[in-house]
């Protein structure tokens, strides 16, 4: 079976073995579409031929390079089903109902060849089953039903730690989008479609979540994912006021079609998902009709029969063309609206809006802007836009280091433009490692894009510091890190830092940097599938305990919010014994907490750090792991608590 997505030539300085089912190398890019097609009477239309299908990129028709329909007796590998339970967002008489149809639907839909997982989210991602066609485990493995109430206080239960939940949380719906998009990256190295059905209750909506939901919609468009969401409220529910989508007048009449008591939208729309979830309905579902639309699945939405909805999504698993395209040149990084349309009357088609390539390390090298950054980097002048930076680095074999770049920059510098009806705006960026002699070690460039509707969503945006982070590798040594930043050419921000990478000793324990965090994510679920789901688009996510630690772009820590530690040890094949962790007062070296020894047992550690104990003031964390009574390794990061 083909690799989904997009098939490229890898990026300078090369990309982690983990993205490699989604880019791999080849001298010709060719782009993988799934269609799929119903009649009037919502039956699958299986007899069309290559000539009757239509391909555009961005409104442009391209030649189809490939066709074939991939059904269950075609079908070479198994097929890939994950049931996803939005625990958070749905209510417990919902639960009970929701687990009744899985587990029908498991009794009706196991075998030989169909593969289940059951993943819950409660704020937090949980692989409850990895995937078997073992029908009683995977009936085992449904989550019970349970209050949505918010868990007990993260610094005294440890990680992995609590997420504000609920219908009405912006922020608990945005990790879950999240979680989603991170468990829709990790399904790429399985090969053919692959669906995740998303149940859930009212998930909050908000212009808040645009970029959640397109990060989620490219992420499961590259692994080949389509998301079929259940809405498993009540019809009743589903019904209030400004909560029923109505399809756009240019739709055809089948697609309001109901089959088996459950009703399902199949719109067609362009790149910005969000926006055509917005035309498909008002209210709190506007979220899940955009996950739908995006990476070509359907909405179960108005039925008092889920399990039929289950099985018709279950039959789209062994009812799709597979189409491939060589799409023109474009510039790395960027992405594309894709269009099916098939020349047959009364024919419906579904299939993902948009991919995207991927984006090089260096993405402004030789354009007018880079040469300008490039400029401003060597220059004595100082930037205008504050900012702050931290550069944590970390082992990778054979002697070379991934450094994990955080920054914190001053949105208010941003300069926004009227464009093509957006408030649009742009941040580059440059960083450069350099040698003791002036030469390079490393260097990367990158350009940020931000849409905006009106004022007022720019001036909710603008209410905390822009968060940036980026990868990149380099040898042990001692180096001059630089980076340089603008938007327009009015104003700019530079950073310069010394970095230091230590080499790991041979046969001894080695500690990479320090971590400091104040946030948290869900982080991606291994589905037995031995992935590398630490792979977050370009960089390598720092995961421990089932969650993502957010490394801080600054040293400053605020009281109001819960703080977390994440250091690896090498080499992860032999984990010291021991670990301690102690804040010390940075001036005197007193000693204000000490964690004592505790057994390590996993490469990879973290948690919370203990803020309640401490008063404003500037501390030094210490972190010590190996035989305790002899010399530990040992590495130190200053803070400043406000």
């Amino acid at each position: 079976m083909r690799n989904r997505a997009v098939l490229a030539g890898l990026a300078t300085l090369g990309l982690a073995s983990g993205q490699q089912n989604t880019v791999i190398q080849t001298e010709t890019r060719v782009v993988l579409v799934d269609a799929i097609v119903t009649g009037k009477s919502g039956a699958y239309v299986n007899d069309l031929t290559q000539n009757e299908f239509r391909v555009f990129q961005d409104n442009k028709e391209q030649a189809i390079k490939s066709f074939s329909l991939e059904t269950a007796t075609k079908a070479a590998e198994p097929r890939s089903l994950v049931l996803f339970f939005d625990e958070s967002s749905m209510e417990v008489h919902e639960q009970v109902l929701v687990r009744q149809a899985a587990s029908r639907f498991i009794d009706a839909e196991t075998g030989p060849n169909r593969r289940i997982a059951v993943v819950s989210y409660d704020g937090s991602l949980r692989v409850n089953q990895t995937f078997t066609d073992n029908a009683g485990r995977l009936k085992d493995a449904l989550p019970a039903p349970r209050s949505n109430l918010i868990p007990d206080d993260p610094i005294k239960s440890g990680l992995p730690v609590s997420i504000p939940k609920g219908a009405n949380s912006d922020f608990g719906a945005r990790n879950m989008i999240r979680a989603l998009g991170d468990l829709g990256r990790s399904l790429g190295a399985l090969p053919g479609r692959k669906i995740v059905v998303l149940f859930s209750g009212a998930v909050a909506s908000s212009s808040d979540q645009r970029n959640a939901v397109r990060e989620a919609v490219e992420a499961c468009n590259r692994s080949g994912v389509a998301i079929y969401p259940a809405d498993v409220r009540s019809v009743a529910a589903q019904t209030d006021q400004g909560d029923t989508p109505a399809l756009p007048a240019d739709r055809h009449p089948e697609d309001r079609r109901n089959s088996g008591g459950f009703g399902r939208a199949q719109p067609h729309g362009d790149s910005d998902t969000f926006g055509e979830a917005q035309n498909l309905g008002a209210g709190s579902q506007q979220i899940i009709f955009g996950l739908a639309t995006g990476t070509g699945g359907f909405v179960i939405r108005n039925s008092n029969d889920l399990l039929a909805g289950l099985q018709s999504i279950a039959a789209e698993q062994d009812e799709y063309y597979a189409l491939t395209f060589t799409p023109p040149e474009s510039p790395e990084g960027s992405c594309h609206a894709l269009r099916v349309k098939v020349d047959r009357k009364g024919t419906s088609v579904r299939a993902r809006t948009s991919y995207c390539t991927v984006k090089p390390v260096d993405l402004l090298a030789g354009t007018s802007t880079g040469k300008e950054l490039e400029t401003q980097a060597s220059a004595a002048q100082a930037g205008t836009i504050s900012a702050s930076m931290e550069l944590p680095y970390f082992y990778l074999p054979p002697g070379i280091a991934r450094v994990n770049l955080a920054m914190e920059i001053a949105p208010d510098a941003v300069k926004f433009e009227n464009q093509k009806g957006k408030l649009h705006a742009e941040i580059n960026l440059l960083g450069i490692a350099s040698k003791p002699d002036g030469g390079v070690a490393a260097r990367f460039s990158d350009a940020l894009r931000f849409d905006f509707e009106n004022r007022a969503e720019i001036e909710k945006w603008k209410a905390k510091p822009l968060h940036y982070e980026k990868e990149f590798k380099i040898a042990p040594g001692a180096y001059r890190f630089t980076m340089v930043f603008n938007s327009g050419a009015a104003s700019f921000g530079k950073i310069e830092a010394p970095l230091v990478v230590d080499a790991p000793k041979a046969g001894e324990p080695s500690l990479g940097s320090l971590v400091l965090s104040q946030e948290l994510r869900p982080a991606a679920a291994d589905l037995g599938l031995g992935l590398d789901l630490g792979l977050t688009g370009d960089r390598t996510a720092l995961i421990t305990e089932g969650m993502q630690v957010i490394p801080s772009g600054s040293n400053q820590l605020t009281q109001a919010q819960p703080a977390y530690l994440y250091f690896e040890v090498y080499p992860p094949s032999a984990v010291p014994t021991a670990v301690r962790v102690r804040i010390l007062d940075q001036r005197t070296g007193e000693q204000k907490w000490d964690s004592g020894p505790s057994r390590l047992t996993k490469a990879q550690q973290g948690g919370p750090i203990p803020l309640n104990l401490l008063t404003p003031g500037e501390y030094q964390l210490e972190v010590s792991v190996g035989d305790l009574a002899g010399k530990p390794a040992k590495r130190t990061a200053d803070f400043v608590l406000k």
